[in-house]
């Protein structure tokens, strides 16, 4: 999904970073801290936040010894301060061990926070490659999904439905526009799929986010392979999701589907395991679902709504972008083909 807000990227400073970790630091460790340093340094991703920094803390305890520990600060403003509400009221209850867990929150404003988590110590960026670790990821997936059904959720000022919708229009009108480039043409083919998808569109979200038994609940509402890591944690590995910036209420299936289609995409393991995925995710979420004809229309329609939430108007735009290199466009015309795929298997499954 894309964010509309224009996002200043500022690494912030040691002064400015020193009051929030010194606060963290002392509850933290319960001491009076001494000779404390701090180093930062830019982190990729994160991209609602203002800024993300990996940042390495070196102190003296209250016995004179050294201490050190790593975290990550999110520098969130704006619609995105909402991640640290989230952490607090969703993620540190409902999502232990499946996200980094939470250290510290500093409110500088009204829609201002900083947000300091756990560093994860990463062990791979690509745990769908091995087939057991994709399965692992799955299951607390599901798991998450049933835990946090009747769970609050801090969600000021956004209304996901609205924004989906004028996404899909503005999705379309994109889609139009292929129709006159001769090397985009072809993806206009998909238009009669898209056009019926966006007209039905709150009539398909009503009926998706009614779904029995998954219904609307939490969920993370960005799960892709760029989100999801292997950390190691005491004597193993486990898989952890990153971003819940995009957390909200939502069909579980599209947490699903966002994960398994994204993953298809990047992996040819994963999409020759894909009904093996599903299948494994709807067992840890209730004893008896299967991947059945309803399930499937279901998934698909939550499908269509990923992608029209602006992930193939990303696409689209980078697809035409003559700034873009000829590679970036070709990986983008790709993309957007994929996505114009999962709308149609939408399309010819709804009503």
């Amino acid at each position: 999904m894309l964010s509309t807000q224009p996002i200043i990227i500022r690494m912030m400073t040691g002064s400015e970073l020193q009051k929030p970790l010194e606060e963290f630091l002392q509850r933290f460790s319960n001491e009076t801290l001494q000779d404390l340093t701090i180093e930062s340094k830019l982190l990729h991703g994160g991209a609602e936040a203002a800024a993300v920094q990996l940042v390495d803390l070196r102190y003296r305890d209250n016995r004179g010894c050294r201490r050190s520990l790593r975290v990550v600060v999110k520098h969130l403003q704006g619609r995105p301060a909402r991640e640290a509400a989230i952490y607090e009221s969703l993620v540190a209850a409902h999502a232990p061990g499946l996200a980094p867990a939470l250290l510290h929150v500093d409110r500088t404003g009204a829609d201002q926070a900083i947000l300091v988590i756990e560093a994860i110590r990463r062990t791979a960026a690509w745990p769908w490659r091995d087939v057991r670790r994709a399965e692992d990821l799955v299951t607390r997936l599901a798991q998450f999904h049933v835990k946090a059904e009747d769970a609050h959720i801090a969600d000021p000022g956004w209304d996901y439905e609205a924004e989906l919708g004028a996404m899909a229009e503005s999705t379309r009108e994109a889609l139009d526009e292929c129709r006159r480039d001769p090397e985009l043409s072809d993806l206009a083919g998909s238009l009669r799929s898209v056009d019926d998808i966006v007209l039905a569109l709150p009539e398909l979200r009503r009926q998706l986010l009614n779904e029995r038994p998954f219904g609307c609940r939490p969920i993370h509402g960005d799960v892709h392979p760029g989100n999801a890591l292997t950390a190691r944690r005491g004597r193993g590995e486990e898989p952890v999701l990153i971003d819940w910036g995009r957390a909200r209420l939502g069909s579980p299936l599209e947490d699903l589907s966002s994960w398994l289609q994204s993953l298809g995409y990047w992996e040819p393991q994963g999409r020759r395991y894909h009904d093996t995925l599903a299948t494994t995710y709807l067992a840890a979420f209730g004893e008896g679902l299967q991947f059945n004809a309803s399930v499937r229309a279901a998934y698909w329609m939550a499908g269509a709504s990923n992608a029209l939430s602006g992930a193939l108007l990303h696409h689209l735009r980078h697809a035409r972008d003559p700034h873009q290199t000829s590679a970036a466009r070709a990986n983008a015309y790709y993309a957007a083909k994929d996505a114009l795929r999962v709308i149609r298997r939408a399309h010819a499954l709804w009503r």
